[in-house]
């Protein structure tokens, strides 16, 4: 929920900081791009979190989100916007998914993908209760007091839960769910490939060029849906068509976790990128009110179930040995995406390309991805 506040939220200040500070969309779309360098951190978080573990990592994570938002609410120019936005992103790094999927791989063998769909069901929870809220209270208080009663909130919730994690079932003299009493995993052994055993093979860079594909939507979309639907209707308007998405994209993390515990999980990501695709495709060909909630739905079912099931699909493939280290370097990897889809957009809007031209590019990419998916093997 934590992340949502910042990598979903930082989209609800851009109307309010362009009308003060008069910044261009690709301006304020770098702050999102810096927001990213999570990813970029990607192999220093691995190693963290599997010689640290995730319970020091998350709460340290906490305290840093609680000084970038403080950061945020101070912003008198685009440096400190910049700091505040660097900042988020190094939070997430300590807090984010890569270290809840090395958590969740640390407890589960079997009925992976259910359990992270439980696990990172409160970024979508936050997504349709607390992101409709932070717009309401930007309207009434401002953009600033939203931003520090946002980081105040993270610290006092957030840190004594952070506190209560515990990074694996041996430190309390129990086994993974579902791992076989005869490998010896309760014993200290953790089964699995190394880095450089992953990387040796096909399935790490096709699934690696897969997540890069698919994010290329995923990561413009985060900071430009929002003011894409303002443009159409109205502020009010975008914030329910956000919660939309974020209602199905919890359906995604839950539903979709537990039917890709039932198939073979590279098929189910490659039917919802495909999914994705064609939604885009019908929001290239409309500029309506009813195409964007159209799109929500498929966008925020197939991003949701995306998260849930990627992250168990490379604990399936690579196993609990050096699980940080693989996911983190391929999340680099996948970093270029996630940088530049922003960028780009931002960039072509100013350049005055149509919405449909740039709506049809992302469905491309999203295709190739769901074809790239489809590739790894069944398990």
């Amino acid at each position: 929920m934590i992340s949502s506040l910042s990598m979903q939220g930082l989209a609800t200040y851009t109307t309010p900081l362009r009308a003060e500070f008069g910044w261009s969309l690709g301006e304020t779309a770098l702050g999102r791009s810096l927001q990213t360098s999570d990813t970029l951190l990607g192999p220093i978080s691995g190693i963290l979190v599997d010689r640290f573990g995730a319970r020091i990592m998350m709460a340290a994570g906490t305290l840093l989100y609680f000084i970038a938002f403080t950061v945020l609410s101070l912003t008198s120019g685009l440096v400190e916007f910049y700091v505040a936005c660097l900042l988020m992103g190094v939070a997430n790094s300590l807090l984010g998914l890569l270290v809840v999927a090395q958590l969740i791989n640390a407890w589960f063998v079997t009925r992976r993908a259910t359990a992270m769909g439980c696990a990172v069901a409160g970024f979508a929870v936050s997504g349709f209760i607390l992101l409709p809220f932070m717009v309401w209270t930007q309207a009434q208080f401002g953009w600033r007091a939203t931003a520090m009663g946002t980081g105040i909130m993270i610290v006092l919730v957030g840190l004594p839960l952070m506190l209560m994690v515990r990074s694996m079932p041996e430190e309390m003299g129990l086994r993974p769910l579902g791992a076989d009493p005869s490998t010896g995993e309760k014993g200290g052994h953790v089964g699995g490939l190394s880095l450089s055993e992953a990387m040796r093979g096909r399935n790490f860079w096709i699934l690696t060029l897969a997540m890069s594909f698919s994010g290329v939507h995923q990561f413009a979309l985060m900071v430009h849906f929002f003011p894409y639907v303002e443009g159409i209707d109205s502020r009010v308007m975008a914030g329910l068509i956000i919660a939309l998405v974020n209602v199905f994209n919890l359906a995604g993390r839950l539903l979709g976790g537990i039917v890709g515990d039932m198939m073979p999980k590279g098929r189910f990501l490659a039917l919802g990128a495909a999914g994705a695709g064609l939604g885009m495709m019908l929001l290239s060909a409309s500029s309506g009110l009813a195409a964007a909630a159209v799109f929500a739905i498929v966008f925020g079912f197939s991003w949701g179930s995306r998260t849930a099931v990627s992250s168990a699909l490379t604990g399936e493939l690579f196993g609990r040995k050096a699980f940080g280290k693989i996911a983190g370097v391929s999340q680099v990897l996948v970093t270029i995406t996630a940088i530049a889809s922003p960028l780009v957009y931002g960039a072509l809007v100013d350049m005055g390309v149509s919405y449909g031209v740039i709506f049809a590019g992302m469905a491309v990419c999203t295709l190739v991805a769901a074809w790239l998916f489809a590739l790894l093997p069944r398990h």
